[in-house]
């Protein structure tokens, strides 16, 4: 099977070039021998080492180490290889038990419990390093953004929006509005003053537990048990 895939080229000039190439694409063998893993740990360490510019396809074979053949078998491209490695870094988070619980679970204590697992997630050095990475070359690389949201930030948003248009059933959730927006107005309340300073190496300026009660009360109802 083939498929055409589109990119893009930075000539010696800087010029952005459309690029249009083919990839064979063929069945992969089972991975015994563990050679996804061993390239995918070899690229996060490249990534955050020398950037996404620096890294050459051609450096994470002989890190992992593995054939050019073997790697390109198994990631077709390095979009497609740094896609992964975000994926698996979130995956830490969005393989934990998701918001389901019996209608009749308390509201704030599942919510503060999520968030602690978040913000276990962020004390993580490769989280930070990672978004780090994204905000210094995507102005270089558009297509990093989109990876990153895919591979990672879409599977918390999703999962959480879900959870709140359950509690907008169940009358916990302040007003009729979206309950996805509601979500991300929640998570906006967190991270604005308990992410952010990671990211910037700042300090944080409120009590942890100060920034989540007052994150609940912004979005819970009445009806929602303390």
């Amino acid at each position: 099977m083939w498929e055409v895939r589109g990119g893009q080229d930075v000539a010696s000039t800087g010029k952005v070039n459309q690029i249009v190439y083919i990839v064979k694409m063929t069945p992969l063998k089972p991975d015994r021998r563990g050679n996804a893993a061993r390239i995918r740990a070899a690229a996060r360490v490249l990534f955050l080492e020398r950037g996404y510019g620096g890294t050459s396809m051609d450096a994470v074979a002989s890190a992992a180490p593995v054939s050019k053949r073997t790697l390109y078998q198994y990631y077709p491209g390095k979009a497609e290889l740094f896609s992964a490695v975000v994926a698996e870094v979130w995956g830490r988070f969005t393989s934990a038990p998701p918001l389901t619980e019996p209608a009749d679970a308390d509201p704030r204590t599942l919510l503060r419990s999520y968030v602690d697992r978040l913000i276990t997630h962020w004390d993580q050095p490769d989280v930070i390093a990672f978004l780090r990475l994204l905000i210094a070359e995507a102005p270089r690389f558009p297509e990093l953004a989109p990876a990153y949201h895919q591979a990672g930030k879409q599977h918390l948003n999703s999962g959480l929006a879900a959870y709140f248009a359950e509690l907008q059933r169940a009358g916990h959730l302040r007003g009729a509005g979206d309950p996805a927006l509601a979500a991300a107005q929640f998570l906006g309340a967190v991270k604005e003053p308990l992410f952010w300073p990671r990211v910037l190496g700042g300090t944080l300026a409120f009590p942890v537990e100060t920034v989540v009660e007052a994150a609940l009360d912004a979005v819970l109802a009445p009806s929602a048990r303390t």
